[in-house]
């Protein structure tokens, strides 16, 4: 133990590394391999990704042997790069871009934070925020969120960075900046360079930096590369299909859906992500809540005592005498931007407040990181784990309870890992309980890590398992029958669902609402064997069993959904057979 400590003490920089390689290691690549590509945005990109794969053209993004033009190319490149190097579609190969720069992420969160405070600072925010609920859990599945705030936040940090770097660096640091909003451009589109720019001018504008923003040598360089970087291929693009590509990419799929929602049925209130980030950022939540509010009653205690016009007041307030409070107005503004843009969106889903996590980690780190000096932030803690402590077993309790009244094929869902998760609830809210006698703020801090802990391996293990067996298990075998009997696959009065296109080469006809004249003209092939698969809760819903039966029959009713072939194909008798 004392030559461990002696080590860590000599060498710092190599214990840090190694400590993050491990964490990243366990909590972001293991167990990707465990579960089934989940509907509906996964199977839909890494489908899209290994058709890229096996293409000529990389230019040109397929869904369904249909041109897609709704989002840029580069995370498609990614997966598909993956898929070629690990030589097979897998979860693992489809999953491991996004466990990488998410491992990135973490591992710059932690450059920055040493560079510009101390290295606790840099550790404890990069550990927070690979511990976060949202940032585990989308870690581990392959959609486009996590490259949005990789460069989102990798972007910023360069730029602030560049005011500590010396003159002969600064211009680094800015076509960093640059570079990753060409990078997150042809990732996500517009967001990624309109996000960061605002969030660098408004930061520059208080503390008077607007000349390192627009000289020449950073702005024009740096438009140069950004442009390099993310036209190529939007050229190309626009001579391959003119304007339809423009009114597909640009106006419906970036400025229509920021300001109108109603097509895409994603349309919430201006408050919706509160919920959802109080949830995304746990077990950190409570802490954060509290350091937020402190420093709200700072500012306005700085505002009243201070004098002039408001505007002045306002701008004295939000002075920044040391790198602290440089940190924590940077951060400040980085999550109110991304949470008010987020928020002003007509189109909203959870997935898209992860980019203001970064921020809330640094803000978070800080914090933490001056625990063991101020009382009020060790009282914080220590509040904030007895919450956390007390919903981990609070859920104990209710769960067992809930087993007394629960339908017999709910609780069969469950009973795989039933006593394995309420003992680990039970487990981690008492531990938490006692790690808050060492009075340490570290040793509490280690704990919230060991929750999370348990948390990712029930979602490797369980979860996300439990979620695929929730239909589209059916959805899959039912495809997967299809495509071994070579036949035409159709499904009726439901969502789009790429999971069936996992294993099923040919075209499949979506049928997203209930046209029985379609549904008629397919059914009515009498040269292929055409399958239909019904969601069972449209059926009961809207009564159409009868018009069903009247073209097609029932081979097998799922729990969730049900596979029809058309009646007048003799082999609908071997269909039943092989599949009850």
């Amino acid at each position: 133990m004392e030559r461990l400590r002696e080590f860590k003490n000599k060498h710092p920089e190599i214990c840090a590394f190694a400590l993050l390689l491990g964490l990243c290691g366990i909590f972001l690549f293991w167990g990707l391999n465990f579960y089934p590509l989940l509907d509906v945005d996964e199977t839909r990109y890494a489908i899209m990704s290994r058709d890229l794969a096996q293409s000529k053209d990389w230019n040109l993004l397929l869904l369904n042997s249909i041109p897609f033009l709704e989002k840029p190319p580069l995370y498609f490149w990614m997966v598909a790069a993956s898929i070629k190097i690990f030589g097979s579609f897998s979860e693992f190969a489809v999953r491991f871009p996004i466990a990488l720069i998410s491992s990135f992420l973490i591992f710059f969160t932690y450059y920055f934070g040493k560079k510009v405070l101390s290295r606790k600072f840099g550790l404890l925010s990069a550990i927070i925020l690979l511990t976060s609920v949202f940032f585990l859990i989308l870690s581990h599945v392959a959609i486009l969120d996590m490259v949005l705030t990789v460069c989102i936040a990798s972007g910023l940090y360069c730029a602030f960075l560049s005011f500590y770097a010396t003159d002969k660096y600064k211009k680094y640091c800015w076509w960093g900046f640059w570079t990753f909003a060409g990078l997150g451009f042809l990732a996500k589109g517009i967001l990624a360079i309109a996000i960061p720019t605002v969030i660098i001018l408004i930061y520059c504008y208080l503390t008077k930096n607007l000349k390192s923003f627009f000289k020449p040598l950073h702005l024009l360089v740096g438009l140069v590369i950004f442009l390099l970087i993310s036209m190529p291929w939007h050229v190309v693009m626009f001579k391959d299909y003119g304007w339809e590509f423009i009114q597909e990419y640009f106006i419906k799929h970036h400025f229509a859906r920021l300001l109108n929602s109603e097509g895409l049925g994603r349309k919430h209130g201006f408050f919706y992500f509160i919920p959802i980030f109080l949830v995304a950022f746990m077990p950190w939540t409570f802490i954060f809540l509290t350091t937020t509010f402190d420093g709200l009653k700072r500012l306005i205690d700085r505002f009243k005592n201070s004098a002039g016009s408001i505007y002045s007041r306002i701008i004295i307030s939000l002075e920044a005498k040391d790198k602290a409070q440089e940190l924590l107005l940077f951060s400040s503004i980085y999550f109110i931007v991304v949470f008010g843009v987020m928020s002003i969106s007509s189109t909203k889903l959870p997935t898209y407040i992860l980019p203001a996590l970064p921020a809330s980690a640094l803000i978070t780190g800080y914090f933490w990181c001056k625990s063991e000096n101020e009382v009020s932030i060790k009282n914080a803690i220590k509040i904030s784990t007895y919450i956390i402590a007390s919903i981990f077993i609070l859920s104990t309790i209710l769960a067992s309870l809930s087993y007394l009244f629960l339908p017999q094929s709910v609780i069969e869902m469950f009973s795989t890992f039933k006593y394995s998760v309420l003992i680990g609830c039970a487990f981690v809210g008492m531990y938490l309980i006692i790690k808050l006698k060492s009075q340490e703020s570290i040793s509490i801090f280690s704990g919230y890590v060991i929750t999370m802990f348990f948390v990712v391996t029930f979602a490797v293990t369980h979860l996300f398992s439990l979620i695929y067996a929730g239909g589209e298990n059916e959805l899959v075998m039912y495809s997967n029958y299809a495509q071994s009997q070579n036949t035409r696959l159709v499904t009726f009065d439901f969502a789009v669902k790429p999971s069936t296109k996992i294993n099923y080469g040919d075209f499949v006809y979506f049928i997203t609402d209930d046209n029985f004249e379609e549904l008629y003209e397919h059914a009515s092939n009498k040269i292929t064997p055409t399958y239909v698969i019904v969601k069972n809760k449209h059926v009961e819903q809207k009564n159409y069993q009868q018009n069903l039966d009247k073209c097609l029959y029932l081979v097998k009713k799922g729990k969730k959904y049900s596979l029809y072939i058309n009646k007048n194909i003799p082999e609908k008798s071997k269909a039943i057979l092989w599949l009850n």
